[in-house]
């Protein structure tokens, strides 16, 4: 894996000797995504004629194929992106990430470049970053590729130490200016009774079942433990749930696109409807255990029932939390029948999921994109 960062890196260094600034935003992907905040932050280059690539860096990797067209195919993403990209970056002057690019550790930008890390959680949930690797290595590609970072965009000036540690990044490098992905739910062309019911009935007309009912969705996250991946299902008694609610509630599952899941008849399976958003947006009640999806369901002040089913070894072998998980804004559920109880007796506090958001966002609006690209790119366009 260094190997390939490394010579990334060392291509692009040599192009930056020929290179100037002449393109005018590249963003480092990980995923052609509706929900990424660099999706946001592209509409809004739109609106102001601004260009730019992408780089989807999750599309490239040294990985063997059987059949000779697989080869070639392979192959020629390789070169795509081990001499195009490289030359399309080195030619940058601003450079947009979602997630982490070990290559940049190696790599020398210009002084007339700028790289924004717009992480692609909102808030801190989830440990992440340097406070979750051991290894030296890889905390040492952390700091690297982070003294070549310029600004970090987080979400709430709460949470600005946080990033600060997680990216080893300086206190002036933080800018607290919103997540763009957020401002889907405060857009009104979004966020309104009638796309709303526009988008229930996509699904009313392909699950006619779920008609007059209201939607719970159950969003876990992924454990590095494939094994454990392959529990989650079976540590939740969908026929127990559906014996129970079916009269009011149908439930959907979405996985989180590291795992899959199998198909069953008590619930419906939406792990491949791509956007998130609209499922947050139509849902009544989300069940979820570590994924910071529910950040984003907070915003809505609708439900959010926790269930870490396997929290001991969650937190001994994968991740700790930034805060004590007894905080999180929703009732803690045990087993399947805590969360019907919890259902049906709507044990829930609103109002503890509003000041969660406050703490995690310092603007609860639209604009989180506006406010980015005016303070960094300030409006500039190229000629």
């Amino acid at each position: 894996m260094s190997f390939s960062h490394k010579l990334f890196a060392k291509i692009f260094n040599f192009f930056q000797f020929f290179s100037f600034n002449k393109i005018f935003v590249t963003f480092i992907i990980s995923e052609i995504s509706f929900n990424s905040s660099l999706e946001y932050l592209k509409r809004e280059l739109d609106k102001n004629q601004l260009k730019y690539h992408y780089i989807y860096k999750d599309k490239y990797s040294f990985y063997y194929f059987d059949s000779p067209k697989e080869k070639l195919i392979k192959l020629f993403n390789l070169l795509e992106f081990f001499f195009i990209k490289t030359f399309i970056l080195s030619r940058t002057k601003y450079v947009f990430l979602d997630d982490n690019f070990f290559p940049m550790a190696y790599m020398k930008f210009s002084d007339n470049s700028t790289v924004i890390q717009l992480w692609h959680a909102s808030g801190a949930f989830k440990k992440f970053g340097f406070d979750v690797v051991d290894d030296e290595n890889i905390q040492k590609l952390i700091e690297f590729s982070s003294s070549r970072i310029d600004y970090v965009v987080v979400s709430s000036n709460n949470v600005s130490k946080i990033y600060k540690e997680a990216f080893k990044v300086e206190n002036n490098k933080i800018l607290p200016l919103g997540t763009p992905k957020t401002d889907y739910y405060f857009d009104k062309e979004n966020n309104n009774e009638k796309n709303i019911k526009e988008i229930r009935s996509k699904f009313e007309k392909k699950y006619p079942n779920i008609k007059g009912k209201k939607i719970v969705l159950y969003a876990p996250t992924f454990r590095e433990n494939k094994k454990i991946n392959n529990d989650i299902l079976l540590n939740f008694d969908n026929k127990l749930f559906y014996s129970h609610l079916k009269d009011d509630f149908c439930l959907f599952f979405k996985s989180h696109p590291k795992f899959k899941i199998s198909e069953s008849d008590n619930f419906i399976n939406v792990s491949d409807y791509e956007n998130s958003h609209e499922l947050l947006l139509i849902s009544d009640i989300l069940i979820t255990d570590y994924s910071s999806i529910m950040i984003e369901y907070a915003i809505l002040s609708k439900p959010i029932i926790f269930y870490p089913f396997d929290f001991d070894y969650y937190i001994n072998n994968e991740r700790g939390f930034y805060f004590d998980y007894n905080m999180v804004p929703g009732p803690i559920a045990r087993n399947t029948r805590d969360i019907i109880n919890l259902i049906e007796k709507n044990y829930f506090n609103i109002e503890k999921i509003k000041d969660f958001v406050s703490k995690n966002f310092d603007y609860l609006d639209s604009k989180s994109s506006k406010r980015i690209v005016d303070y960094i790119v300030k409006e500039e366009k190229l000629e």
